[in-house]
């Protein structure tokens, strides 16, 4: 089973809900920069977010950014702690992210049905695949 999430739906998503409009941009198959300008006098705020693995219902993601970005994430997630959201531990010092499905409520449902078998990126998308269990 193939699902494609568009980077237009994406951004005007994140635009509706959070009043802020990000670029999304394929690296290549496993990567995608996420950019954010705040106004034309500041430089974009840039992260590389990465695909590492996806496998038994965990993905596991790195990410790249500039010293001063990794600041400001640093400091984010230190100030909402680490468990912001359940099933995601973020660490900073290594730039690591680790998803797991089955812990987050609203995957609980889907996932007795259907198992993530890959995520990748694509010029104007993200492709997901999964199998039916």
């Amino acid at each position: 089973m193939k699902l494609e999430l568009y980077y237009d739906e994406i951004v005007s998503y994140v635009e509706r809900n959070f009043l802020i409009r990000p670029q999304l941009v394929c690296v290549d198959e496993s990567s995608i920069d996420v950019m954010y300008r705040v106004n034309r006098f500041l430089p974009a705020m840039t992260v590389r977010v990465r695909v590492d693995e996806c496998c038994n219902g965990v993905v596991s993601l790195s990410y790249e950014c500039s010293a001063a970005m990794s600041m400001m994430i640093s400091g984010a997630i230190g100030h909402l702690g680490n468990d912001f959201v359940k099933g995601v531990d973020i660490d900073t010092e290594k730039k690591r992210v680790m998803v797991r499905l089955g812990e987050i409520d609203v995957l609980e449902k889907p996932l007795k049905y259907v198992e993530l078998d890959e995520i990748s990126f694509y010029d104007s998308h993200i492709g997901v695949t999964a199998s039916l269990k």
